[in-house]
């Protein structure tokens, strides 16, 4: 009863301090590019909300690179507050930020993300309150889901997407955990389509539990025969036709002219990636450890903890462990690290797709380095603070 009302107690105190850092980051940062450019969209869309005017909600092109779904969601509650003049609609990616945005809007919106963004710690807490703690501070992370971003709510739902596969157990049985797995994928791809990745983790690493189950029951003189292969791939096309279920559902773009539509969102990021704009940027392919290497190095002076190194380096000590434990997320963490090294557009706020798993080989390489040494030179011989306390109930 004690432990568990120390890990309730924990859960409650990282969420609530990633709501803080969240709130203050909300009301400190100044405003960011595309902030105005989603503002501008949500703006649009709670026009089109108030007046039931779905046809608009379909037709409406403007950004139709990226799914709408996160502008949907900060559209629905701008829709709620009182009128505010409309942001122009920007094309040109060399304009710079806004020097103010139309209130009550602009603080509304941040608000949903913040809240997104702490709802995302709050999901990995019931997994690993220190993994949960990790992610609430990163800077990156804080910055990112505390902006008029699409980060926030993509972030979120691709986590719940793996943890949900995670809770469904090591035989994948088609139960509502992995139904809801399917759903956040959906829901993932119709906010933003670099998140998807951690789909594919979840895919081999289904697959070769599955693959290694078989052929362990074959080496015991058990019978596999090819149904039983032929179920392992019925489930994941399953899994993954749910998910396209939702996606569309989700994306009204996709109602009028799906193929074309979604064939114009994709071809554009490729051909953006080769635009001047990300070449003159100059960034190498090694960029993203820059990113992880270096707490929000533009605007550090909003931040209360600035630890994003310390938080990679312990995850390199923690690849190992957390493997033995959950490999789907050490799949999901080099998946993603190979995709923003491949991908030509280095900017910060895609190392978001890799922050969760980030954050649980820290929790493991915190345990086997830092906690380790600390009971080996400093054994517990009473029982110490608080939190002491909550750390021998964790490890």
């Amino acid at each position: 009863m004690k432990k568990r009302l120390i890990y309730l107690s924990t859960i409650f105190i990282v969420t609530l301090l990633a709501l803080t850092l969240r709130l203050h980051a909300v009301e400190a940062l100044p405003i960011d590019y595309d902030e105005d450019d989603y503002l501008a969209v949500a703006q649009r869309y709670a026009q089109a909300i108030q007046k039931g005017d779905v046809n608009f909600i379909i037709n409406y092109d403007f950004n139709y690179e990226h799914p709408p779904l996160t502008k949907l969601v900060y559209g629905l509650v701008i829709s709620l507050a009182k009128s505010a003049p409309l942001v122009p609609e920007q094309t040109s990616p060399n304009i710079p930020p806004a020097r103010t945005l139309p209130e009550p809007h602009f603080t509304l919106a941040r608000l949903t993300a913040a809240a997104l963004g702490t709802l995302e710690v709050l999901a990995l807490a019931l997994l690993n309150p220190l993994a949960a703690f990790f992610l609430a501070i990163h800077s990156w992370q804080v910055k990112y889901t505390s902006q008029i971003m699409l980060e926030p709510l993509p972030s979120l739902t691709s986590a719940l997407m793996v943890l949900s596969y995670v809770k469904a157990g090591n035989r994948r049985q088609w139960k509502g955990w992995l139904g809801l797995s399917a759903i956040m994928l959906g829901l993932t791809a119709a906010s933003k389509y670099t998140y998807c990745v951690a789909a594919f983790a979840i895919i081999v690493d289904w697959l070769w539990a599955e693959i290694s189950l078989k052929t362990t029951a074959q080496k015991e003189g058990q019978r596999v025969g090819w149904r039983d292969w032929l179920n392992i791939g019925g489930q994941i096309i399953w899994w993954g036709l749910i998910s396209i279920f939702v996606f569309v559902a989700f994306n009204p773009r996709l109602w009028h002219d799906p193929f074309q539509r979604l064939q114009a969102s994709v071809l554009f990021h490729g051909d953006y990636a080769q635009s001047e704009h990300v070449r003159r940027a100059g960034f190498p392919m090694w960029q993203p450890l820059i990113w992880l290497m270096g707490s929000a190095m533009f605007q550090y002076q909003f931040f209360y903890f600035l630890v994003d190194p310390f938080i990679t380096v312990l995850a390199i000590y923690g690849i190992r462990p957390l493997w033995r434990k959950q490999r789907v997320f050490v799949l999901w963490l080099f998946m993603a690290l190979g995709f923003l090294f491949l991908w030509p557009t280095k900017w910060p706020q895609y190392i978001l797709i890799l922050t969760v798993p980030l954050s649980l080989a820290a929790a493991e390489g915190f345990r086997v380095t830092i906690w380790r040494a600390w009971q080996v030179y400093a054994p517990f011989k009473k029982k110490g603070g608080l939190m002491v306390t909550i750390l021998q109930s964790y490890f």
